[in-house]
Formats: C-alpha cells, structure tokens, sequence
C-alpha cells in the first residue's frame, strides 16, 4: 500500500474562518453589551450629578438660615439704653426685615452693621447695611424662590399685618432654594427655624 506523503488535509469551512451570520451575532451582542454598559454609566452619573445638587442646595439654604437667625438674635441689643435698638416696622411685607442692634455698646446704631435688612430681591437674598459712610447690598444666596418672616409675640401668637413692632418676640423664618439638576428637574429645599429674640 503506498502512501502519498505530499498529501495535505483538506481544509474545511470551520477552520477557514467566521461566517458573515457569526461575526454579525457577535456584532449584536457587542452592542447590547456596550448599550447596557452606557446606559448604565448614565444613570449613575445622572444620580451623581442630582445628589451633588441636593447637598449643594441643602449646605446654602441651611447657611442662609444661619446668617439670618445669627443676626437676628442680636436685635434690639441696648446695653446703655439709649440706641432705641429693635425692629423697624416693614409694614405688611414678610418678605423683608430690618432691624438696628448697639453692636459697640455706644450708646448709638449709626455705626457699621448696626442697621441691617434681610430682603428677597427677584430670587436673591439680600443682605443690606449701612455702613455709616453709604449703604452696602451684598447677595447671600441666588436661586431663592420664597422667603418668609412669621412675626410672633410672647404667647406665641401670630402678630397681624401691620407688625407692631414693639410687641415682636419670635420669628419664624422660611426660606426656600431651587436649583437646576439636568433632566431630572430641579432640586428645591425648604428649611425653616424659629428666632428667639433676646434682646426685646
């Protein structure tokens, strides 16, 4: 029997390669793969991106809560009752304070950040001193879409409109801040606080 060394095992189709049928499965689970992968990829970061929002607004709506009521408590401070410190009647408008403090225990408020108001300005906070020499308004917090003053007496009733000024012994401060957080809308938060007034 003779053998023919020369001869060479014929190839078959399975061993030439993919099939066009192969390469286009492999093709479509690739891009379910990477779909998935992106949307997922998305999610998380659109969850990133809205909690970073929420903290953000949280941190600047707690510190202009904190602002306000840290000034707030030092109205009508008259050590040498002679400043006739207190609250300077807003009229009906609840959206803005002002009051006087004897911060340097001089026996005036004519000095710097003696005289200050808290006002909502379109939807910015606004914080305005005079400073003996002129008027300064400086912005606190943008994006603020309410602010509230509650005026209450010593039995913690309501004061109506207008204020009597003389009888403001609490306050009830709301203050509400939105921001934009992409496609999942906006961001708001709401913090409000109660102001004992010590000085009154």
């Amino acid at each position: 029997m003779k053998t023919d060394r020369c001869h060479k095992p014929r190839l078959t189709s399975r061993a030439a390669g993919f099939t066009l049928v192969e390469v286009l499965v492999c093709l479509a689970l690739l891009s379910i793969l990477f779909g998935t992968v992106f949307r997922s990829y998305a999610t998380v970061n659109r969850s990133y991106t809205k909690e970073n929002v929420k903290a953000g607004v949280q941190q600047k709506t707690r510190i202009g809560i904190e602002l306000m009521a840290r000034d707030i408590r030092l109205a009508g401070l008259d050590p040498l009752n002679e400043a006739n410190a207190g609250f300077i009647s807003s009229g009906t408008n609840t959206t803005s304070i002002r009051f006087t403090a004897d911060l340097n225990y001089d026996g005036d408020v004519s000095d710097p950040f003696e005289d200050i108001v808290y006002n909502l300005n379109a939807d910015r906070l606004e914080q305005t001193s005079d400073l003996g020499a002129g008027i300064s308004v400086d912005t606190l917090l943008d994006n603020v879409t309410a602010l509230t003053f509650t005026y209450l007496d010593a039995s913690d009733t309501v004061l109506a409109e207008p204020i009597p000024v003389d009888e403001i012994t609490s306050i009830l401060i709301s203050l509400t801040v939105q921001r934009p957080s992409g496609r999942d809308g906006p961001i708001s938060r709401t913090y409000t606080t109660r102001v004992r007034c010590r000085n009154l």
